[in-house]
């Protein structure tokens, strides 16, 4: 029963977490400390529809100027939409330079109880880790699944065929690296403001409107045999990226526009199996990651793929006195 209800929990999670926003119901965690310690870093929440909002909600709505979702508590209300602010934060996001929050862009409210957010405790985490160990888990969930169908049939287990063990650890090895580079890379994004008075203090960089100016960033991807850093950046131009064994160096400009707004800058760098030339991997990465991780894993595991084609599908594999052999091989039949 309890490992039922368990499983029942899991899963309500995780389809909660990977619900879109605007879902009438959502899970998500925090990714900065701005709303410490009432939500700190990994710490998840639930996400309701937003109703009425009044002045102490928190809620999660989208920033045109940050170009993403921002979970801060509203402070005010105004003519000309909601004043917010992060708990941890010394002003509110508009003393900053952010516009009021227009109430169409409200996408939920955090649930509380009792006055307090409900936290799921390093929910980040436990999300962060799946997504480092796509491909493990995805080979471990293939497996119990083989295995439990092999022991539904009922029937007396016959010795397995290499090509029924080849071709499911295979498939989980493609999808799970695939996953891996898509979702494992490393993303470094700010906002920068162009203002007409630009002061060098303040958490957010302030640029003067019309104005060009250089960006450095170092981005810690080490470089791997068989490995192809690929980096992908946004808001910059001129980019010139330099390489070593622990890191590389994305360098560019930024243009700001003449009038006062946000210029968001991202540098993304993903580390894909080297199979394919650099300038195309290049290409498909910024069309789609996912595509260049399928079709680099895919090549990457060709000369195995084409070996299991090869394999007789007929011929059984002997039988061996291992233990942990037998429970591997059982259940795919």
């Amino acid at each position: 029963m309890l490992r039922t209800v368990s499983l029942a929990a899991f899963l309500v999670v995780a389809a909660l977490v990977a619900a879109p926003a605007g879902s009438p119901v959502q899970v998500s965690y925090v990714y900065s400390d701005s709303m410490s310690p009432t939500l700190g870093i990994g710490d998840g929440y639930v996400l309701v529809p937003a109703g009425d909002v009044d002045s102490g909600d928190v809620v999660t709505f989208w920033s045109e100027t940050r170009g993403a979702y921002t979970t801060h508590r509203v402070v005010a209300e105004t003519a000309d939409g909601f004043r917010t602010k992060g708990d941890n934060n010394p002003v509110a996001d508009q003393a900053a330079g952010y516009p009021p929050v227009p109430r169409d862009a409200v996408i939920g409210r955090v649930l509380t109880w009792n006055d307090a957010p409900v936290v799921i405790p390093h929910l980040g985490r436990a999300v962060r880790f799946v997504h480092e160990h796509v491909a493990l888990l995805a080979g471990l969930v293939g497996l119990a699944a083989l295995l439990g169908r092999g022991r539904a049939t009922g029937r007396p287990s016959r010795p397995a065929s290499a090509r029924s063990v080849l071709v499911p650890l295979l498939f989980a090895a493609v999808v799970g690296t695939a996953g891996v580079v898509a979702l494992g890379g490393v993303t470094h994004a700010e906002t920068v403001l162009a203002v007409e008075n630009p002061t060098g203090t303040g958490s957010i960089p302030t640029v003067a409107t019309g104005s060009s100016h250089a960006l450095n960033y170092t981005v810690a991807v080490p470089s791997r045999p068989w490995t192809d850093r690929v980096v992908h950046t946004a808001g910059l131009r001129d980019v010139a990226v330099s390489r070593n064994a622990t890191a590389l160096t994305v360098s560019g400009r930024i243009r700001a526009p003449t009038d006062p707004g946000a210029v968001p800058v991202e540098v993304a760098v993903r580390r894909y199996p080297a199979v394919l030339p650099h300038s195309l991997l290049a290409r498909l990465d910024a069309i789609e990651p996912l595509l260049a991780a399928a079709l680099s894993a895919a090549l990457a595991f060709s000369p195995a793929i084409a070996l299991a084609a090869l394999i007789d599908g007929r011929e059984r594999l002997r039988g061996s006195r291992s233990r942990w052999w037998r429970l591997l091989t059982e259940g795919f039949e």
